[in-house]
């Protein structure tokens, strides 16, 4: 397989480290008790500095729920899908909500609400728009969220409920329940029950973590990727729900669901990690690609970037490319004269146990009485 690697050369150059060191998600992930004193300087910083920061916030005595879905790890945990299906199961519910994003890779700082055809809009946010926009649940962007939410309050009064996507180190908004989902983990066993203990690793720059697992003590609910089960319980006594990730292809043309073509492929993904989707796409389709094009996270496909992606399409003899929603909304302006694209839609399925909705609402219920 060839890869055209569109990345910054930063961040080629960090995951390159990152990976030579083990330090990446999914991978050989360490405590901050076995890292080198550098490493572990840089993790107790990084600490002291977000619990400082997230002390200051403010939790407003009258108004909705406010719940937070974030993680330890930087991207590609799949906060976005899973934050779009908790809401659309709270929906179904009966719950009247919004979901509050920052809007990355936007050049609008907000508030604003998101409409899908937006193309100024973050990508991740006019993908949440437009699933949840059926459930009349609005998706606010803006850089600073507690600007954020207060134009939600003033323009959407009625709503029980406010999801902050990627909400777990924000400042100055006061949450009544954080989620966070764990990208690695060991399940240790007691004389009565098992439960999970977070893990995570060197702190950025120096690996691909926010900050340390002392983070997860702030969640009430710890949520794992895996379709295994696992201990209901954290050893902090969180509640520990999971979920896997699935994949499928449409035809962005008339929006059907296709089977797997035959021929030779490529992949394009402008993602945190572009090696774990192009290692799910394995799973539906036949052989790998034979190009894989990686671009960086929340990447601005110009007409000049877009040109050379076509070009190196037809150049390698695929004869269609598979690439992710959030990419596609932003390559399809500038694609009539490609190559077939098929979207890999992805499906967010819950696990065994209580459900991330169920606890969502079980203890947001309770504040609120329902």
């Amino acid at each position: 397989m060839r890869i055209l690697d569109l990345r910054p050369g930063t961040v080629r150059l960090m995951s390159s480290l990152w990976r030579q060191g083990h330090l990446v998600h999914g991978g050989l992930s360490e405590r901050p008790s076995s890292l080198n004193p550098v490493s572990r300087l840089m993790c107790h910083v990084s600490d002291r500095v977000i619990a400082r920061r997230v002390a200051a916030r403010h939790l407003a005595e009258n108004g909705p729920a406010i719940v937070s879905v974030g993680n330890l790890a930087l991207g590609g945990t799949g906060k976005t899908p899973v934050v779009a299906a908790l809401a659309s199961d709270l929906a179904a519910r009966g719950w009247k909500g919004a979901v509050l994003t920052r809007g990355f890779g936007s050049p609008l700082a907000g508030p604003l609400a998101v409409e899908p055809g937006n193309v100024l809009a973050g990508d991740e946010a006019r993908l949440m728009a437009s699933a949840l926009g059926s459930h009349g649940w609005p998706v606010v962007q803006s850089r600073h969220r507690e600007r954020g939410l207060g134009y939600l309050l003033k323009n959407h009064p009625g709503i029980e409920m406010v999801i902050i996507e990627d909400g777990h180190q924000t400042a100055r908004v006061g949450r009544h329940l954080d989620v966070v989902i764990l990208d690695a983990w060991t399940v240790e066993a007691g004389p009565d029950v098992s439960r999970i203990h977070p893990v995570t690793g060197s702190v950025i720059p120096f690996g691909p973590w926010r900050e340390s697992s002392t983070g997860a003590a702030r969640a009430g609910v710890w949520l794992l990727e895996t379709v295994d089960a696992v201990p209901a319980e954290g050893v902090n006594g969180q509640a520990v729900a999971s979920f896997s990730r699935h994949l499928s292809l449409r035809d962005p043309g008339d929006g059907s669901t296709v089977d797997t073509p035959a021929g030779p492929w490529a992949v394009l993904s402008g993602i945190a990690r572009p090696e774990a989707f192009e290692k799910a796409l394995l799973n539906i389709m036949e052989h790998e690609p034979v190009l894989s094009v990686r671009c960086g996270d929340h990447a601005d496909y110009t007409p000049r970037v877009t040109g050379r992606i076509i070009r190196a399409v037809m150049d390698s003899g695929a004869g269609f490319m598979v690439t992710t929603a959030k990419d596609w909304v932003k390559l399809e302006p500038f694609w009539s004269d490609g190559p077939r694209v098929l979207v890999a839609d992805l499906e967010i399925r819950w696990g065994h146990g209580k459900t991330l909705p169920e606890l969502v609402g079980e203890r947001l219920g309770a504040l609120r009485g329902r």
